[in-house]
């Protein structure tokens, strides 16, 4: 009994490790990390994080919810407009892509949900939902995506913290190759993190009336 349970044990700690290992650094860069891991389709799931002092949750949504900004820090990004207000902690959004070229212009309709996951986590996230609004000519619309905006705080006496981990995972549609599609993701990920980092601890954005609150995902379509 005893050898099946470290055996057990064992196979647990190759199961976690191998999982881990999945994850490959691509680059740092002022605080910020980005990794990413490859899919069966050859696709990356990237994962970018960054710790910045002196800032909240809070201010974290306050700045998403100020989408006339969200060009000015999210890489690519020329429009994003929340289409329908499902509760006061669900949205359905529309963002819209100028690719570099040669690559289409891209736009994306989804759904996303801000919960509790612990007295210190928060989370936003993010799915795809095409359907909600017809296709524009011209213009091609990612069906395919999951992601996260984690929020971890550190509060004490002394200072806040906020470590923001974002992960993604998009396929992209059309005629693209995926080394390029690959290559704009994680450059794309590490700019959105440290413009993120610079418009927090500035504090220049203008929220919005209506700031996702946390909520339970009820009306998820």
């Amino acid at each position: 009994m005893r050898r099946l349970i470290i055996w057990l044990a064992l196979l647990f700690s190759a199961s976690v490790l191998s999982d881990t290992a999945h994850w490959q650094l691509w680059k740092q860069r002022d605080g910020a990390s980005v990794h990413y891991k490859k899919h069966e389709n050859g696709i990356f799931e990237v994962q970018a994080e960054i710790t910045v002092s002196g800032v909240t949750a809070n201010d974290f949504m306050a700045l998403l919810s100020d989408t006339e900004s969200a060009p000015l820090w999210v890489e690519n990004v020329t429009h994003v407009q929340v289409l329908k207000r499902l509760s006061p902690s669900e949205n359905i959004v529309y963002t819209q892509f100028d690719s570099p070229w040669p690559v289409a212009d891209r736009d994306m309709v989804s759904y996303s949900c801000y919960r509790r996951v612990s007295d210190t986590q928060t989370e936003l996230t993010i799915a795809a939902f095409p359907g909600f609004l017809d296709k524009r000519e011209g213009v091609i619309r990612i069906t395919e995506l999951k992601a996260s905006w984690l929020l971890t705080e550190l509060d004490n006496e002394e200072h806040s913290q906020l470590t923001i981990r974002h992960v993604v995972y998009a396929d992209p549609g059309g005629a693209i190759v995926h080394w390029l599609s690959n290559k704009i993701g994680l450059k794309s990920a590490m700019h959105t993190l440290l413009a993120l980092k610079q418009r927090l601890l500035n504090k220049s954005y203008h929220p919005n009336e209506q700031i996702a609150e946390l909520g339970d995902c009820s009306q998820q379509p």
